[in-house]
């Protein structure tokens, strides 16, 4: 299932706080990357202040702030690759609101063939609802190949590449990798915020690109402008357990597994919403 095999591959946010050691942002971030250190960095976009969360000679977090123009909007925090999930994690269980400006989502495989099938499939569908193509790498030898689907400046795109080839070295070169990349409009950003890494797939004509893939848990969707999310019961269910499945696993070895626990909350629940009698 997608939901067992995505993760995230870039995570972007702006966190509410005006500095980032002040608040407290900065000891948060060096927690989750132990071994850790806080260090100055370059200032990009307008922001006047720059600093990073290094370990040894590699920044793992990118953070900007202040400026003439950007005083009030926050710290800008930035991770790539296998540093996306703890960033998201971090920021998380730190507490101060959050807004996602960039999540990238990635699932891969490994099987001959695949590259084609897939392109193919993705190419038809973006010729058929008349969105942006763009093929990079060499396609005449099947090597080193990318497809983009949907426009650089869109709030919602799809890159299908051969890992494989871009790892080099002994990297297999049947790995292929499939990114889903959102970009939320400003309304909607807290909102995405509680996302977890499937969940980007569920944005925009994404869930209809790869219905060929089975993935049917896409499907249960609807509009926020021009990004998609996954439907409000399902995002609330999903706010329940990340804030409270702790608790509710302690609770069921209470009482004697899921089943039981199941049990107590239903008469819970029901005896909450009974009538008063006299």
């Amino acid at each position: 299932m997608l939901a067992k095999n995505a993760k995230f591959d870039w995570y972007q946010a702006t966190v509410m706080v005006q500095n980032p050691q002040e608040s407290g942002l900065v000891g948060a971030l060096l927690e989750a990357w132990p071994f850790s250190d806080w260090a100055p960095a370059k200032n990009l976009n307008g922001y006047l202040f720059g600093g990073a969360i290094v370990r040894g000679g590699r920044t793992l977090c990118h953070l900007c702030w202040g400026g003439e123009g950007n005083q009030g909007l926050g710290v800008n925090c930035k991770t790539s690759s296998s540093e996306s999930p703890v960033l998201a994690q971090a920021l998380a269980q730190f507490g101060a609101v959050y807004l996602p400006t960039r999540i990238d989502s990635a699932v891969d495989w490994r099987e001959p063939g695949l590259f084609d099938s897939l392109a193919n499939h993705l190419i038809e569908y973006a010729k058929q609802n008349r969105l942006q193509i763009n093929q990079q790498g060499d396609w005449a030898r099947g090597e080193s190949r990318t497809l983009y689907v949907g426009s650089q400046s869109s709030p919602v795109r799809l890159v299908l590449y051969e890992k494989g080839y871009e790892q080099g070295g002994d990297a297999p070169r049947d790995w292929v990798r499939l990114e889903a990349r959102i970009r939320p409009n400003k309304a909607h950003r807290q909102r995405i915020a509680t996302w977890d890494a499937s969940q980007v797939f569920c944005a925009g004509w994404i869930p209809q690109a790869l219905e060929a893939l089975g993935w049917d848990d896409l499907h249960n969707r609807s509009a926020i402008g021009t990004v998609w999310r996954c439907d409000d019961t399902e995002r609330a269910r999903t706010a329940l357990l990340k804030q409270y499945g702790a608790i509710m696993a302690a609770w069921s070895d209470e009482v004697g597994g899921w089943s039981e626990l199941g049990q107590v909350i239903g008469q819970r629940v029901e005896a909450k919403e009974s009538p008063i009698t006299a």
